[in-house]
């Protein structure tokens, strides 16, 4: 079975924004995709972490896993649940004081996201490496998002700390048709 990607929207910023949006997401395909390449303006840091929100959705319908690996070190495991301010975590970007320019490469699978009488699933990697061999991290997640009420209809990619992205990140949202 053959899968055709077909860009539903690109998104690059021209300045430093607390956050990237895709509304008015079509719901004419089996599965989404999210690629993006950030970086975090957050000072006195080499990392920050996202936070993605469906459908504008803060409460407690969210729940995952991720693992990740930093600095050749074994890997570490976290999960993640619960109410508001703890939407899906798919991942951690550079901030200010990682390596001038270095942007994290990576991508979010939404599964089904046009059922509305089931729970969405989601599985994301990320990477992104520092020149001086320090805070290079990988690692991948699986999410879930327990809201059956409509199918996935609008994306908010946030950090965490509340920083903005910084001027270039860049997003791009695929529809995915299995046929």
């Amino acid at each position: 079975m053959a899968n055709t990607y077909t860009l539903i929207e690109a998104k690059t910023l021209t300045s430093n924004q607390a956050s990237i949006e895709f509304t008015s997401i079509p719901q004419t395909y089996t599965d989404l995709k999210l690629v993006y390449s950030l970086r975090s303006a957050r000072s006195g840091s080499t990392r920050d972490d996202l936070k993605i929100t469906i459908n504008s959705d803060t409460g407690s319908n969210y729940s995952g896993k991720r693992i990740f690996a930093s600095d050749g070190t074994n890997a570490t495991s976290q999960g993640f649940s619960g109410g508001p301010g703890s939407q899906l975590f798919p991942g951690a970007i550079p901030a200010s004081t990682a390596t001038s320019s270095t942007f994290s490469n990576s991508e979010i699978y939404f599964s089904n996201y046009t059922i509305a009488a089931s729970k969405k699933s989601m599985s994301s990697d990320f990477t992104y490496e520092n020149n001086d061999a320090s805070n290079n991290i990988t690692g991948f997640s699986t999410m879930l998002f327990d809201n059956t009420s409509s199918g996935i209809t609008t994306l908010k990619i946030e950090i965490i700390s509340a920083n903005d992205f910084v001027q270039y990140s860049t997003a791009y949202l695929y529809g995915i048709s299995n046929s």
